[in-house]
């Protein structure tokens, strides 16, 4: 059995019936806009299925279907269909998803910044080797032991991501160099290539040992250097540029350093070795999703904000031994990297058994390494040069000045959860645990903005063939009204059945999704396919031609429509015990990007967003969380104890005597518990509102209808600016 051995038996990713896709469009747009709104939106939507346009566009996409592995790979429709992360953002930080690694195994002590690089490289270098031999194991999902396609796998290693100068789409193109056998290291913005795999079998040129004392090698060249020449070489940074500012520079390095960008873009990762060291958890996270900015006394950019590159897999370390893998998600699948590091973790607890009973364990047995012998030349690292002509420093030098500007607008909150994880939700709650977050999340932004919001969650369809993430919407009508309730004077008991019924929803759409039944790609490959419709009249010439006059299809190019492409929360769950983070970026500027891992017995949580109340928005998740756990313990918990004991509840007893005491006693004792459980829910409602009373329900459907109507008016374009160009996100 080889890595690839089951791609071909592999269903193709199915292509959903029109009114499917509508009506699941129609669904996730209704909580969005006002009543008015909505009936203009359905009438658009039948005018839209009723059209010759509708007819003719399946067929080319069914037509795509047939002659691909996956209808969404077609040429016309696979470079203007979008990632859930969006495309090429300037304005958003962090820039990638990006996962912090637990520390390492061996707690007897801590490797230095040298040494923990050193062996997350040779795990690294022995799965990559593994995967270009074939021997890696496939995939499976964890319950039902499907086998899931590895294809993701090959954009893991010697790939780069570019922006081109594609008018129509997101303007994404990969560069792959399957052969490749050296990695880039970066230190304070200088780039170093390092061969690392022989030209013999792909053999690992260095033990942990050897390769420590290279990196050690670069450290101190990049130390040795003057922080003004180290600036002027810290192209790196054009990478955190918006994407026509990103193509110019990268078309010049091209013209004035090919060989240079090859070396770069020809990697088979980065390894990022920082000169910082963050100690509490908030430092972790920003020194993971962009480092730090600092000016010296000669306004010299001196931070680690210059020491990253982001069109390609990378792997930061700190001299305290903090580790992190920041990834391109436009390119690369957030679960194949989640496999990849639960792997490079998993070796080195074998280094553990190695340490206590001596012997050879590790993952990968078929990958090897040249023998520690001194009349084996070993490589060395290079540092690569750049010639930098006036124009490049220039830029360069606005990229980074507008990258620290960019990173003191951002705000990034961690929280987590203790006493409250998998094994309680699921365990003793009976709940899936990532509905019921994201569930949670919903109520947390009704509570604070009175209104629903575009959201989105990334759920993998890798059970098909060459398939990708699908993003799926978290609001509806039925997570209205839970929100409506939750915030109001409302027994427990309603409140429970009401987030049962979200939850369930949620759940359900989840599934949906990951059967191939999710409406999201499909709705962006029939955008992409009128954009596009001169390629695909070209490719399918026997089929009847899309429509080539410049009227737009109806409902498909709406501005309401459109929201869906902008969603304000992007929340996404994906970890294991390796990690001991999850970051990704928010979809637009002015949204929040929640990433969270559900661990046995807590739920940790990153946020970040740009002149937005991120940590008032984690603490009243954190409250509604809380609250969720004592609405179980009211209405399910309680019940099911007071249902398995024939003994008289005596709290029942004990009330009826309380209550025949004067309220006035009782509120004069300050000491008093039952003063305190009485006041209980007030102050868990109180803490969600922010010391606020109850909503009015329908106040609250007023605002956020005015609310909508306000964003829709916003939203909307000329008809000259719709169809021209595919909107999946800031398009910067």
């Amino acid at each position: 059995m080889t890595t690839f051995s089951f791609e071909s038996s592999l269903p193709k990713l199915p292509l959903p019936e029109l009114s499917s896709t509508i009506s699941q469009s129609l669904a996730a747009l209704q909580p969005l806009v006002s009543p008015e709104e909505f009936s203009q939106l359905s009438s658009k939507a039948h005018q839209f299925l009723s059209s010759s346009s509708a007819a003719s566009l399946q067929q080319h996409l069914q037509r795509c279907s047939d002659e691909n592995s996956n209808y969404l790979d077609s040429k016309g429709i696979s470079e203007a269909t979008g990632n859930v992360y969006g495309t090429l953002r300037g304005q958003t930080l962090p820039r990638n998803p990006f996962f912090i690694l637990e520390d390492d195994p061996l707690k007897s002590f801590t490797p230095s910044q040298a040494f923990r690089a050193s062996l997350l490289t040779v795990s690294a270098l022995r799965f990559a080797v593994s995967l270009r031999q074939q021997t890696l194991g496939p995939d499976v999902a964890p319950r039902s032991g499907t086998h899931l396609t590895m294809e993701s796998y090959k954009n893991l290693f010697g790939t780069t991501m570019v922006p081109h100068d594609e008018t129509e789409g997101i303007g994404i193109s990969v560069l792959r160099f399957p052969e490749s056998r050296h990695i880039v290291v970066m230190a304070r913005g200088q780039f170093y290539s390092l061969e690392v795999l022989s030209p013999d079998k792909d053999q690992i040129w260095f033990s942990k040992y050897e390769l420590t004392s290279r990196f050690n090698e670069i450290i101190a060249d990049a130390e040795s250097l003057d922080s003004m020449e180290a600036t002027r070489h810290a192209v790196g940074t054009f990478s955190t540029e918006m994407k026509p500012t990103w193509r110019y520079a990268r078309r010049r390095l091209e013209e004035t350093n090919p060989e240079q960008i090859k070396e770069i873009d020809s990697a088979l990762f980065v390894v990022c070795l920082d000169h910082e060291s963050p100690h509490l958890d908030p430092e972790r996270v920003q020194f993971a999703s962009h480092g730090t900015s600092k000016t010296n006394s000669q306004g010299i950019q001196v931070g680690t904000c210059t020491n990253r590159l982001y069109d390609k897999l990378c792997f930061v370390v700190t001299p305290n031994s903090v580790a992190a893998c920041i990834y391109p998600a436009a390119i690369m699948d957030g679960t194949t990297v989640l496999r990849f590091l639960s792997d490079i973790y998993t070796d080195s607890v074998l280094r553990l058994a190695r340490q206590i009973n001596g012997s050879h364990y590790t993952l990968w047995r078929q990958t090897n390494t040249v023998p520690i012998n001194e009349k084996i030349v070993k490589p060395v690292p290079n540092r690569i040069h750049f010639d930098m002509p006036q124009d490049l420093q220039a830029a360069l030098h606005l990229a980074e000045t507008r990258l620290a500007d960019i990173i003191s607008q951002h705000e990034y909150v961690f929280r987590s959860i203790k006493t409250f994880g998998e094994s309680y939700i699921r365990g003793r709650m009976r709940l899936p645990a990532d509905s019921l977050v994201q569930v949670c999340i919903q109520v947390t932004y009704y509570a604070l903005y009175g209104r629903m919001a575009s959201s989105v969650e990334p759920v993998t369809t890798r059970k098909f063939r060459n398939a990708r993430t699908e993003p799926v919407t978290s609001q509806s009508e039925t997570l209205r009204r839970l929100c409506q309730l939750f915030l109001s004077p409302t027994s427990d008991e309603e409140k429970w059945e009401m987030l049962l019924r979200a939850i369930d929803e949620h759940r359900g759409k989840l599934v949906s999704s990951t059967r191939g039944r999710g409406f999201e790609r499909h709705l962006s490959a029939l955008r992409a396919a009128f954009i596009q419709r001169k390629t695909l009249n070209a490719l399918h010439p026997d089929l009847a031609p899309i429509q080539l006059d410049p009227s737009i299809p109806p409902f498909l190019f709406d501005p309401c429509v459109d929201m869906l492409y902008r969603p304000e929360i992007l929340a996404a769950n994906c970890g294991n015990p390796a990690l001991h983070m999850f970051g990704i970026t928010p979809a637009i500027p002015t949204g929040f990007g929640i990433g969270y891992i559900i661990k046995e017995d807590s739920i940790s949580m990153v946020a970040s967003s740009q002149w937005r109340q991120t940590g008032r928005f984690l603490d009243t998740l954190v409250s509604v969380l809380t609250e969720v756990k004592s609405l179980w313990k009211s209405v399910v918990s309680g019940a099911n104890a007071r249902k398995g004991s024939n003994v008289v509840d005596r709290s029942d007893q004990l009330q009826g005597y309380l209550d025949s005491i004067p309220m006035a006693m009782v509120a004069s004792n300050h000491s008093s518990s039952l003063q305190r459980q009485s006041s209980r829910k007030k102050e868990a409602d109180a803490s969600i509102l922010g010391g606020y009373d109850y909503f009015d329900v329908e106040a609250l459907n007023l605002r956020s209808e005015m609310h909508s109507q306000t964003i829709s008016r916003s939203n909307s374009v000329s008809d000259l600016d719709v169809g021209r160009k595919l909107v999946i996100s800031e398009d910067l």
